[in-house]
């Protein structure tokens, strides 16, 4: 349910070797699935702060500024716009102290989606910049979307290589990022977005389930072409650096999405 530092897509910790072994993602040898709540320990078994801890600890400053940047980014952003209103014509309205939580995480993760709580996590010691806030808003929101629309179970396999392609499909691989990384040329663009995506999606199934490698292959492939169309509620891939999220926020008026 994380992703990572950086702003490529990853979810979760843990995978498991030929040995019944299992070993996370920071090399923490551990027996049982964790469904990347390892990276979250105010979710993750240790006692959540109280409202008292909070208020008098050091962070109380990444707090304050983290729900700033959440703020701005649902008045600001138009992919997060566009999603909060697609969520609420489907009937799960976005409620800010309800489904969006601010707090500190370990250093390989910016956030994540609990679905047992139905929570985007914003991982404020991780997220100071305002745009890679908004990033993790709009990636987040992308598998509260499914889950709200699809009914998506993140303990099956498909159903999280599922969700994992669209939001790589609509929020990461876009030319410039899939270029950067160099899975794609200007000449080989639209094969090599694909092979973007998938490879976004793989990593991020590594990273919660516990897994071989070919066991996540199998999965993506599995349902690629069908979720790689699926481009509710953007209806495009959008370029980075254009208009195109301005566009999808007009565009969406047309199908509900107000």
């Amino acid at each position: 349910m994380s992703e990572p530092k950086d702003e490529n897509s990853a979810r979760g910790y843990d995978y498991e070797n030929e040995n019944n072994n299992t070993k996370s993602g920071n090399g923490v040898d551990t027996k049982d699935e964790d469904y990347g709540y390892y990276f979250y320990p105010e979710r993750g078994g240790t006692k959540p702060k109280t409202f008292y801890d909070r208020l008098w600890s050091t962070d109380t400053s990444r707090d304050w500024k983290c729900e700033s940047n959440v703020l701005w980014c649902i008045r600001r952003n138009p992919m997060v716009k566009l999603l909060m209103r697609a969520m609420k014509s489907h009937g799960c309205e976005i409620n800010l102290r309800r489904h969006i939580s601010c707090e500190d995480c370990l250093e390989r993760v910016n956030g994540g989606f609990d679905p047992v709580k139905n929570q985007v996590v914003i991982c404020q010691n991780n997220t100071g910049k305002r745009s890679i806030c908004c990033n993790v808003l709009a990636h987040e929101f992308t598998h509260m979307f499914d889950y709200c629309r699809a009914k998506v179970d993140f303990k099956n396999i498909e159903h999280l290589a599922c969700t994992e392609i669209r939001a790589a499909n609509l929020m990461h691989c876009s030319f410039a990022a899939a270029f950067a990384s160099g899975d794609a040329s200007p000449f080989n663009y639209k094969q090599q977005h694909a092979t973007c995506v998938k490879a976004k999606a793989l990593h991020s199934i590594l990273m919660v389930r516990n897994v071989t490698p070919e066991e996540g292959i199998e999965a993506v492939n599995k349902v690629f072409d069908k979720c790689y169309k699926d481009l509710e509620p953007v209806g495009r891939r959008s370029r980075r650096n254009s208009r195109d999220p301005d566009c999808a926020l007009v565009e969406g008026t047309f199908y509900g999405y107000i």
